[in-house]
């Protein structure tokens, strides 16, 4: 060190005399000034993994104010990339305003009473509903993320280590919310309580003897007096996600109430997923009309199963039921536990998750590495499907009952309405799914059904770039490597009260829902509104199966080609990819072949369902088939578009089994289960994965035309053989719009 370097140093506090030994050792600098030293070097913060790393130093260093100002700037940042965020603001911002009150002398649990008074317990109802959640956090969580900053600078003085600003940032995440969580959960239980008029020990009776419990939310300002409730019929018993539905719906002035299905929360009956739940919805609904706050009005809201419970709820026609907001809909028998009759081994560890206990076994449920060497080890045994409980070493009873019944018979047809049972509904619905969405199959399906049968049904569907729980965690800014378009980032349960406000209490009806398919173009960032699923397409394109090669692929034919497409050849004796998976961001063509157009020379509109006409001679009596369409980009990234999946002798009927003639040539017509809405870019090319499911995660059918759950490898006789006549084709739907090709915007987008 110079020597006239160290009056600078000594002024700085930076270097410490040691008087023994005449040398001035450095001395570490504290917490609150390395905080200080690194402010400037993230003052010009635009992003909100930056910003969250400036308000935490700025809070560490004891500058209050300023964290507040930055909050402001996060918030700002979060409405313009992931509105679905802004509000986790919130508990920052009173733990700020709060260690400025104590800065200034006030005691801390007053300064803490005092901020949140501030910003919390003024709010209105239904902005309040909305915070809360956000002041719960998963402590552990952040006590982990605090211990691997800490690991990252092990060994080194704070000022030193390269990751300074993360691990201080970790450790003010830890110390803030250990101060907020104890600090805040009386001052939340005492607004709530302030506000709403909260029952959660509610049991009723059903006619058969059983009990459903049931938590009931009322706001205490209600006017007028008499509420209509919203319900959600859930299996999923967890009191805090419950008690935040019933507080959204009691927010906005309806009785919330969120009831479990037979044998959940406190009921002492046995836990039956789906069997009871029709009849006990309407049963709960008959209830509620009857009490002495209500006007006699029930709506329903939920998604996934709870969707499932609506539709089930409706096919007993309860007087008091007067609309439904579904979204993700299970449909049992359609989706779940089977698709096109072919069943899935996702849904196989699903019973114990929600029938072990009286809540959930998220244990057994998260144990992804007990169920994916599940799969594998049945894959590779070759067993018959049948027996997965048997090598898993434990009963599965419910999944049992469900392979009982391959066909979509009276087992799964009493559950939900069937056939003709939709015209009798005659309540709005609103639904919706996404295109990242499994849950689109079954909310697809209620739609088509209750529109076939009841042409008038006041249906309107919202459909976007949406994953399954998206409208319970917020539309995500990127799905499956699709980065979502603004107009897509939607607050759905907004959407989902504005829908309720329209059909309960005559509020207009939302711009966004004006027709009865709403859906937004990828890629176009626009809405379009048509009265039909048929009318989201203009005009279509059909896609030949050709046998012309290019490089590892085939070319679709925009006509039947000259030379017959290829054979697709399957042995299902063949186990040799029991480990394998497809590299990330690839689609799986094991056992399929790969199509695909030319690059295309201009933008290209890909909307709706598509459609499979094939003729097809097979060695078998019967086989599964998935087609799966993808758009591929000139970067190489393949985005998903529309799929499906079905077992070929249910393609007719998938109440009635049909097998094949082997050697024969077959006609099968089938539509997707899932669709589409995708401006795709110039020099993409669309692809679609032909083939036959073999792997660990679905049922293999072996062709033998006997139950598919009891054939094994022992029936894999010869390998399959498929060939295609020259005629057969796939055909898209397509919308010719020059302005959104051209980029410019729409009225849709405004």
């Amino acid at each position: 060190m110079k020597v006239f370097a160290l009056p600078i140093l000594l002024a700085l506090g930076l270097v410490a005399v040691d008087a023994r030994a005449g040398t001035a050792p450095p001395t570490e600098a504290s917490p609150p000034e390395v905080a200080a030293t690194l402010i400037a070097s993230h003052a010009s913060a635009t992003t909100p993994a930056e910003l969250i790393v400036l308000y935490r130093l700025q809070l560490a260093a004891g500058r209050y104010a300023d964290a507040e100002a930055s909050l402001d700037r996060l918030e700002a940042a979060y409405r313009s990339s992931e509105p679905r965020m802004m509000l986790s603001v919130a508990p920052w911002r009173t733990y700020a305003r709060a260690k400025a009150y104590e800065a200034s002398g006030i005691e801390a649990s007053a300064a803490l009473h005092r901020a949140f008074a501030e910003l919390y317990e003024s709010l209105p109802d239904a902005q309040a509903v909305d915070v809360a959640p956000w002041y719960e956090v998963d402590l552990d969580a952040v006590r982990t993320r605090a211990a691997e900053q800490e690991k990252a600078c092990a060994g080194m003085a704070l000022a030193a280590c390269p990751s300074a600003a993360k691990l201080i940032s970790a450790r003010q995440s830890l110390a803030a919310w250990n101060d907020l969580v104890p600090g805040l959960k009386p001052l939340l239980e005492a607004d709530t309580q302030r506000r709403f008029l909260v029952d959660d020990q509610v049991l009723i009776p059903t006619p058969d003897g059983a009990k459903i419990a049931a938590m009931i939310v009322r706001p205490r300002s209600a006017k007028p007096a008499k509420l209509t409730a919203l319900l959600n019929f859930t299996i999923y018993a967890k009191d805090d996600w419950s008690m935040q539905d019933a507080l959204k719906m009691a927010g906005h002035g309806y009785a919330g109430v969120v009831a479990y299905t037979r044998g959940k929360g406190r009921s002492s009956d046995a836990v039956v997923p789906y069997v009871h739940d029709g009849e006990d919805a309407a049963t709960v609904i008959a209830w509620l009309a009857r009490q002495p706050w209500s006007d006699g009005r029930v709506g329903m809201f939920s998604g996934s199963y709870n969707g499932f419970t609506q539709w089930a709820a409706a096919k007993h026609h309860p007087p008091a039921l007067k609309a439904m907001a579904t979204h993700a809909t299970n449909a049992p028998g359609i989706d779940t536990p089977m698709q096109g009759n072919v069943f899935q081994s996702f849904i196989y560890y699903w019973p114990f998750y929600t029938t072990d206990n009286k809540s959930l076994d998220d244990r057994a449920f998260d144990d992804d590495a007990h169920w994916d060497g599940l799969q594998r080890r049945w894959y590779a045994s070759g067993k018959p499907y049948r027996e997965l409980d048997k090598l898993d070493g434990r009963p599965n009873p419910v999944f049992d009952s469900w392979l009982q019944h391959p066909s979509y018979d009276s087992f799964w047809q009493r559950l939900i309405p069937y056939g003709r049972e939709f015209a009798d509904i005659d309540i709005p619905v609103f639904v919706e799914t996404g295109y990242y969405d499994g849950g689109m199959v079954g909310a697809l399906y209620y739609f088509q059904q209750h529109l076939k049968y009841r042409p008038s049904a006041d249906d309107r569907m919202l459909i976007g770039p949406y994953h399954h729980i998206a409208m319970q965690t917020g539309v995500l800014p990127e799905v499956d490597g699709y980065v979502v378009d603004k107009a897509a980032l939607l607050d759905l349960q907004d959407v989902r009260l504005q829908w309720f406000e329209h059909v309960l209490r005559g509020a207009p009806l939302p711009e966004l829902l004006s027709n009865r398919v709403n859906f937004e173009v990828m890629g176009a960032n626009a809405w379009r509104h048509v009265s039909t699923l048929a009318e989201m397409a203009t005009s279509e394109r059909r896609l030949y199966l050709s046998g012309h090669q290019q490089g590892d692929r085939l070319l679709f034919g925009d006509a039947p080609g000259q030379q017959p497409p290829p054979e697709l050849v399957v042995d299902f004796a063949d186990r040799h990819d029991a480990d394998f998976s497809p590299p990330p961001g690839t689609p799986d063509t094991r056992n399929a072949l790969v199509f695909t157009t030319p690059a295309l020379d201009q933008s290209l509109e890909v909307d709706g369902l598509f459609r499979g006409h094939f003729q097809v001679v097979a060695n078998k009596r019967d086989f599964d088939l998935s087609v799966n369409f993808y758009e591929l980009t000139a970067d190489g990234r393949y985005l998903a578009l529309a799929s499906y999946l079905g077992r070929a002798s249910y393609m007719q009927d998938r109440s009635h089994r049909h097998l094949l003639q082997p050697g024969q040539t077959q006609r099968l017509e089938f539509e997707s289960q899932k669709l589409t809405a995708r401006l795709l870019s110039p020099g993409s090319r669309i692809v679609a994965v032909v083939g036959v499911p073999k792997r660990p995660a679905v049922q293999i059918n072996y062709g033998t035309g006997r139950d598919v759950s009891s054939e094994s490898i022992a029936d894999a006789g010869e390998p399959l053989r498929l060939r295609w006549s020259a005629d057969s084709y796939l055909e898209l739907g397509l919308r010719e719009n020059p302005q959104m090709a051209e980029g410019q915007p729409t009225k849709e987008s405004r």
